[in-house]
């Protein structure tokens, strides 16, 4: 008798040390099954997190590499800038063989457009072609039309202190046409004003000419008897083939009418 109410009681106490093992087991299960969770989730959340911290830098370095406007700057050298809606340089293409080793001499990438246009014009080359009288054109076109704007204005202020300097704003459309043709957009310019003069011209042709020689020609045909000295006005550039928007001129020479 004594021995099967041991066995009960030792029966009773393996129920009860199996029901407390499965407790714990079942406890320690679900601390498993939350830290895995919890893992998964901060995996999830870190990928997340990577992911966006991609997307904005991604995203900020498009922003900054997309052109906002592009200024053309002629002598003989024909160079453009791209600059971004920073008014930061990025990007500089030579448009003729000048052009080419004038960009490629002068590093001019990530600068303020004010401070690369001034780097151009007082260098060497620039300084000694503008001490023959040459002629300098600066022209501003490009996507946002705001922006362009305003280089344009300051850019006609700061031309005062140089000679024989002309400032032109064009209109985004003929940047297009320009670079089709292989040419700069202040020698598309120039090429649509000697073309709407009646002057049988190639872009081809205006690719060898000195900026000099093409103003000197503008104003021989023009009627008004100047040399690239003197100031004239362009409106609307037109030709048979291609039609600009309006352009505005300023220059700032020694000699004026």
């Amino acid at each position: 008798m004594n021995n099967k109410i041991h066995e009960a009681f030792q029966q009773i106490h393996a129920e009860e040390s199996l029901k407390n093992n499965t407790k714990v087991f079942l406890r320690e299960q679900r601390k498993t099954s939350a830290r895995q969770r919890s893992f998964k989730y901060g995996r999830a959340a870190f990928a997340s997190l990577c992911m966006l911290f991609l997307l904005i830098g991604f995203g900020s370095w498009r922003f900054y590499f997309t052109s906002a406007a592009t200024i053309s700057i002629d002598v003989n050298p024909s160079l453009e800038l791209n600059v971004n809606r920073f008014n930061r340089v990025i990007d500089v293409t030579g448009y003729n063989t000048d052009g080419e080793k004038l960009a490629d001499s002068l590093r001019l990438k990530h600068m303020d457009y004010n401070d690369a246009i001034e780097t151009i014009v007082q260098s060497d080359q620039i300084q000694d072609l503008l001490s023959k009288d040459d002629v300098l054109t600066i022209t501003v076109a490009g996507k946002n039309k705001h922006q362009c704007n305003a280089i344009y204005s300051n850019i006609k202020t700061s031309a005062e202190e140089h000679q024989n300097t002309y400032c032109y704003n064009a209109e985004e459309e003929d940047l297009e046409k320009a670079h089709h043709l292989g040419l700069s957009s202040g020698r598309y310019q120039a090429l649509l004003k000697l073309q709407s003069l009646g002057y049988n011209i190639t872009a081809d042709e205006i690719k060898t000419m000195t900026m000099k020689e093409i103003h000197d020609l503008i104003h021989s045909l023009s009627g008004d008897g100047s040399s690239s000295g003197s100031k004239h006005s362009s409106g609307s550039h037109k030709s048979n083939q291609n039609t600009s928007g309006s352009t505005n001129t300023h220059r700032h020479g020694n000699n004026h009418h």
